[in-house]
C-alpha cells in the first residue's frame, strides 16, 4: 500500500471510489436519494476540476486505487486551508487507510502554511475527524444546510473566540501552578494569585466588557498550549496579561513566540510601548524577560500577595 499525488488518468478510478462509498458507507447515515445527489457533483470532470486547484492524493494497493484526499486553499487564503474529498473504499476501511490520508495532508505544504484548518465533515466521518484534533467550529455541533459539519482545528498562534476560553483558563491554571509550587503560594495566602483567581467568568468579562483580544498557541494536534491578552492603556501604553506555557510544552520557542506575537500585535494597535507584571522573587522569569527586550521598572508591596510584583515594559 503506497500514496502518491493524484494524476489525471485516476480521474475515472478516484469517482468510482467516491461514488461506491457514498452508496455503500454515507447512505447508513444519509436518505438515498441525498446521496444520489452528492453522487452526481463526484464524477470524473468534477475530481479533475477540484484536483486542479487542490494537492489530491491517492492511495493504492496492488496498482488498485483505494482511498483519496485533498487540502486545499479555503477560499483563497494563504492561512487557512480545509480539507476535501476524503474517502476510503468500504472493504478497505478500518485497516489504516484513512489514518495514511490524514497524516499525509497533514504533512502538506497547505496545512504547514496555515493558522486554521476546516473539514466540511459527513456524519459518517465526523468521528473519525475529531480524532486527528479537529473540533466544531464555532462550538456548533449540528449539521448544516449542506447537510455537514464544520469542523476545524488550529495551529500556532491564533486569536480565540469565546468558545475556547475554558481550555484557555486551564492552561493559565496550570501554566502558573508550577510558580505557585516553587514559591509556596497557596490559595490560602495568596488566593488572589493567578493560579487560583483565573475562572472563565473573569475571562468572559474581560472578553465581553473589556473587549480584550486573546491569543492562544496551538499544537499540532489542534490542543492549546499557550496563552496571552492585551489590554489597550492610555499613553501608548498596552498590559500584556497571563502569557503563559504549559509546562509539558516549555523549552520549544513557544513563549518567545508568543512574546513577539504580543509585541506584533500591540505595535498593530498603535501602541508604543508594552507593559506587564512578574512576581519580582522570580529572577529566571526577569532574566528570560530582560533577555527578549524588557527593561525592569519597578516594584511594589501588595498585602494580599506574599510576594513583590516587579514591574517590565518593552518599548515596541
Amino acid at each position: 500500500m503506497n500514496i502518491r499525488r493524484f494524476e489525471q488518468q485516476d480521474a475515472e478510478a478516484v469517482s468510482a471510489l467516491v461514488i461506491k462509498t457514498l452508496r455503500i458507507s454515507n447512505v447508513k447515515d444519509y436518505p438515498a436519494d441525498l446521496m444520489e445527489e452528492v453522487v452526481k457533483s463526484q464524477q470524473p470532470e468534477n475530481i479533475l476540476e477540484r484536483a486542479g486547484w487542490t494537492h489530491m492524493y491517492v492511495v493504492e494497493d496492488e496498482g488498485m486505487i483505494i482511498g483519496v484526499g485533498a487540502i486545499g486553499p479555503y477560499w483563497g487564503k494563504e492561512d487557512e486551508s480545509s480539507l476535501f474529498t476524503i474517502f476510503v473504499l468500504p472493504e478497505y476501511q478500518d485497516k489504516g487507510v484513512g489514518r495514511l490520508i490524514m497524516e499525509t495532508l497533514e504533512k502538506d505544504e497547505y496545512f504547514l502554511r496555515a493558522k486554521r484548518i476546516e473539514i466540511p465533515s459527513s456524519i459518517t466521518g465526523c468521528q473519525f475527524y475529531r480524532h486527528f484534533g479537529y473540533d466544531y467550529k464555532d462550538g456548533i455541533a449540528e449539521v448544516d444546510d449542506e447537510h455537514v459539519y464544520r469542523l476545524e482545528k488550529f495551529r500556532g498562534i491564533c486569536k480565540i473566540g469565546r468558545n475556547s476560553i475554558p481550555q484557555c483558563v486551564n492552561v493559565i491554571k496550570t501554566s502558573f501552578m508550577t510558580v505557585a509550587d516553587e514559591f509556596g503560594f497557596t490559595v490560602e495566602n495568596a488566593p488572589r494569585f493567578v493560579a487560583f483567581a483565573t475562572t472563565d467568568e473573569k475571562l468572559f468579562s474581560q472578553y465581553d466588557k473589556e473587549q480584550r483580544p486573546m491569543y492562544a498557541f496551538y499544537s499540532d494536534g489542534g490542543r492549546i498550549v499557550g496563552y496571552y491578552s492585551l489590554l489597550r492603556l492610555e499613553n501608548g501604553e498596552c498590559e500584556l496579561n497571563n502569557l503563559c506555557v504549559l509546562p509539558e510544552y516549555r523549552h520549544r520557542n513557544i513563549g518567545e513566540k508568543l512574546l513577539k506575537d504580543a509585541c506584533e500585535e500591540a505595535r498593530a494597535m498603535g501602541c508604543t510601548k508594552l507593559v506587564f507584571s512578574i512576581v519580582e522573587e522570580n529572577n529566571v522569569l526577569r532574566k528570560w524577560y530582560e533577555k527578549h527586550g524588557a527593561v525592569h521598572v519597578g516594584t511594589k508591596k501588595f498585602d494580599f500577595f506574599p510576594f513583590t510584583c516587579g514591574y517590565m515594559e518593552i518599548k515596541l
